[in-house]
Parts: C-alpha cells; structure tokens; sequence
C-alpha cells in the first residue's frame, strides 16, 4: 500500500462509515430499537470512534512513509553532492598536483635541499586529495554501525600513520540523520588533518556523546597549541570549513586552550 491509496482510503473512510451506518439503522427492524433522533445523535460518534482507531493509525503510517521518503531523498542529494565534489577534485586539485609533481620532477636536478621539502609536501597534498576523492565515491556503508565503523577506521589508520596515543570514547547508536553523520566525519577528518600538520601531539582524545536533545563531538589534543591572532590573521580555512558545515546542521564549534590542551567542540543541543 504506497502513499497514495491511504490518502484515498483516509478521504472515503467517513464517508463509507456513515452509508453504511445510515443502511444498517433504516433497516425496519433495526428502528424498533434504534428510534430516528438517537440514530443521529450516535452516527457522528462512530464516525469518531472509527477516526480514532482506523483513520489515525493511517495517518501515522502515511507520516512514516512521508518521513521515509524525506529521509531518501536527502541521503540522494548527499551522494549526488559527494559525487560532484569527488569530480571536482578530480578534474581540478587532483590533476594540477599531478602536473606540479610532473614539473617537479624535471627541476630536481638543481642541488637545493628545498626541492626534497617541497616535493614531500606536495606528495602528501596529492595522497590527501586522492583519499579525499576516494572517501567521497566510496558508497556510505548502511546503518549506524556500518557509520561507526568508518569513524573508528578514520582513527585506526590516523593512529596507525602518526604513533599518536588516542582515547576513543564513542557512545553506540546515536540516533543521528545521514548529514549529521558526514558532517562529524568530515569535520573529524579535518580536525585530524590539522593535528598531524601543527599539533605535534603525543596525547588524543575524541568523544562522541547524546548531548542533551542533540550530540557533541570533543577532540582534545596535547600538542604546542596555536595563537588565536595568528589564526584570525591567516584566515585559517579549515576551521572555517568545520565551522560551516556545523552550521549546516544547526550545530555549534568552538575552538581553545586550556589546560595545555587544544579542544574542538562541535555541539548540537542544549548547553
């Protein structure tokens, strides 16, 4: 039965109820019981009596299939999105890193160390923007455990890659929507980024929790710091990325120091 046909059953419904109840009650011996002005009084209240049981059972399985197809409609926007970043990438950042690698290559034979430096730089760019293009084209894996999984993989290769000791504190099956769970992915991803970059952390910890009505990611790290100016003045990209995207889903960031540890927070809910 698809959405259609319970529209047509809710709107015939009270209609069917009350021919049926009218044939029934004109019945002769039916009205030696059920007198003319009672019969009225009581056609109204089965019309109620079959609006509250058949016809609202309707209505809740009509909003579940309405909120079904809500729901499908925004994870196919999301992959049409990921599919058109992912080109992006490709035909722009990915292939431009490539020829600069390329150029690279044909200028090396100069004996300045910097080439060397460079050249690592712009190959770790490069694996980046390719991981990033291969993250987005791979199809999200279903369910929230499916999710999870990714988000402890995401963890696994970065503790794998820099040697860095993380604390994991993930709370299961939190009941998020399927941008809810890119936008932590994604800002997560980021925040990592930027603690292999400039954090020269020994110490991680990353907690995932119900925070009230809503949820809060924590990424806590003991590395050198930052200067808030420096990061105001240098128009620090990736914060700004995190701090849109949590927007995106009415969410909050806020990014400090204290205690000799750098905290992320990303948080929607009540305070």
């Amino acid at each position: 039965m698809n959405d259609k046909h319970i529209k047509w059953i809710i709107l015939f419904t009270p209609t069917l109820v009350i021919f049926f109840w009218e044939l029934f009650r004109h019945q002769s011996h039916v009205l030696h019981y059920i007198s003319m002005d009672l019969g009225n009084w009581l056609s109204p209240l089965w019309v109620f009596l079959v609006t509250i049981t058949v016809v609202r059972k309707l209505f809740t399985r009509y909003d579940h299939m309405k909120y079904q197809l809500e729901k499908e409609r925004e994870e196919k926007a999301i992959l049409q999105e990921r599919e058109r970043i992912a080109r992006e990438l490709h035909d722009g950042t990915a292939q431009a890193l490539f020829l600069c690698s390329v150029q690279m290559n044909a200028m090396k034979e100069e004996s300045d160390p910097r080439w060397h430096e460079l050249e690592h730089s712009l190959r770790q760019v490069h694996d980046y923007v390719r991981n990033s293009i291969s993250h987005l084209k791979a199809p999200p894996q279903e369910g929230v455990v499916g999710w999870e999984k990714k988000v402890r993989n995401l963890i696994q290769e970065f503790k794998l890659d820099t040697g860095v000791d993380i604390h994991v504190d993930i709370e299961p099956n939190l009941d998020l929507t399927s941008k809810e769970k890119a936008t932590i992915l994604s800002c997560l991803q980021e925040a990592l980024t930027n603690i292999r970059k400039h954090a020269q952390a020994e110490h991680l910890s990353i907690t995932l929790k119900a925070h009230f009505k809503g949820w809060q990611l924590a990424v806590q790290d003991d590395g050198v710091g930052f200067d808030p100016q420096a990061i105001a003045d240098s128009h620090h990209f990736g914060l700004r990325i995190m701090e849109d995207r949590a927007q995106e889903v009415g969410a909050t960031l806020h990014f400090y120091r204290k205690d000799d540890r750098t905290h992320l927070l990303i948080t929607k809910g009540g305070n």
